[in-house]
């Protein structure tokens, strides 16, 4: 089924809010409604809306400051953001625009207009994701190494390289699986790396195994594969490297780790998986949520004593290999810990999750 555009709308006027709502529905819009500053940031976060449109003069944080945080957040700063206010002097909507919004629309307002004003809007941004996604595209095709997608245990993107490894066309090739192509003495151990992969967002692993090509013949590939999110779900970017082909010895197989990053930097910037936040950020955040809730309910949230340490690091900006360091532990085990997090809190990403600590008093900072 056809996923439908979301939109957020920042209101505190309830009447206004739910005409827009019910206008937009119509138009074929899932639309979101919050009242306030702080729940809108927070639904912005959690339903990962096409648009936002936002009211300046609402409660507890201004739509100023709405936008300048969602702008200062890797997941939501690409989305299309338009003020919505009865401010009509050059000074406010110039102070709007200097900030970097999309647009800007007064009151009272034609609801067409508001509709042309979203869908351009969206389009504009769908534009430059495709155009990043045709960056990816070119990575992945120009890459000299067999070079894959796999989702949901298949694979939706392969390069020509891999498909020749194996001697299948890049369409049989999407029609299959990483498993199947595993030969039956290394399928647990890989199966149990793409697993773990996915489970604990591990940005790196490396795997030797035997391959089948589609003739019966067993291949030494090399994998150097690691997480991403591509297209709305949890995915696994990686390159393969045929260890038979002369071309390259073990030697020299340091080859495809600068591919991979690239990879998945090419991704990244036309997907939502982003785990670095700033301190800076986390400060604002707190400074919403401990004042909009005085007094923290109690959760029933079991955080170890270590992912309540992984989350403190985390609010200080740190990456996971800084809060490995600092810890004592492994990349992997950071990852394992923040996905825990994520988990146990119900959140969609790590920014959720931190909002969520802070309003329920889980953590101090």
């Amino acid at each position: 089924m056809h996923q439908k555009t979301k939109i957020l709308i920042i209101e505190d006027d309830t009447s206004l809010a739910g005409t827009i709502k019910n206008f937009l529905t119509i138009k074929g819009f899932e639309v979101y409604v919050a009242d306030n500053g702080a729940t809108g940031i927070q639904m912005a976060f959690s339903t990962t809306p096409d648009a936002i449109v936002c009211d300046i003069n609402i409660p507890v944080v201004d739509g100023y400051q709405v936008y300048k945080i969602l702008n200062e957040t890797p997941a939501t700063y690409s989305i299309p953001f338009i003020f919505l206010t009865a401010k009509t002097s050059l000074k406010d909507i110039r102070t709007g625009m200097q900030l970097g919004a999309d647009d800007y629309i007064t009151k009272p307002f034609e609801f067409d207009d508001l509709f042309n004003t979203i869908n351009t809007r969206i389009q504009k941004r769908n534009k430059i994701l495709r155009a990043n996604e045709e960056r990816f595209n070119s990575l992945l095709n120009n890459s000299p190494h067999g070079a894959f997608v796999c989702q949901e245990n298949r694979f939706i993107e392969v390069n020509r390289n891999l498909a020749q490894y194996f001697g299948y066309s890049q369409v049989e090739m999407q029609k299959t699986s990483l498993i199947e192509l595993v030969a039956r003495a290394d399928k647990s151990k890989t199966e149990q790396a793409v697993s773990d992969c996915i489970a604990s967002k591990q940005k790196e692993f490396t795997l030797e195994f035997k391959g089948v090509n589609k003739f019966g013949k067993a291949i030494p590939f090399k994998l150097i594969g690691g997480y991403s999110f591509y297209k709305g779900k949890d995915c696994i970017v990686g390159n393969m490297v045929n260890l038979d082909n002369a071309q390259y010895s073990l030697k020299g197989i340091d080859l495809s780790n600068d591919d991979l990053q690239e990879l998945g930097r090419a991704i990244e910037l036309f997907s939502q998986d982003y785990n670095l936040i700033s301190k800076d950020l986390v400060e604002k955040l707190s400074n919403i949520y401990t004042k909009e809730q005085k007094e923290p309910s109690p959760v029933l949230v079991d955080l170890s004593e270590r992912e309540k340490e992984v989350l403190i690091e985390i609010c200080k900006g740190k990456s996971s290999s800084e809060i490995a360091d600092t810890l004592f532990i492994s990349n992997r085990t950071v990852e394992k810990h923040r996905a825990a997090i994520v988990q146990k809190t119900e959140s969609k990403n790590m920014v959720e999750a931190v909002i969520f600590a802070i309003k329920n008093g889980i953590i101090s900072l």
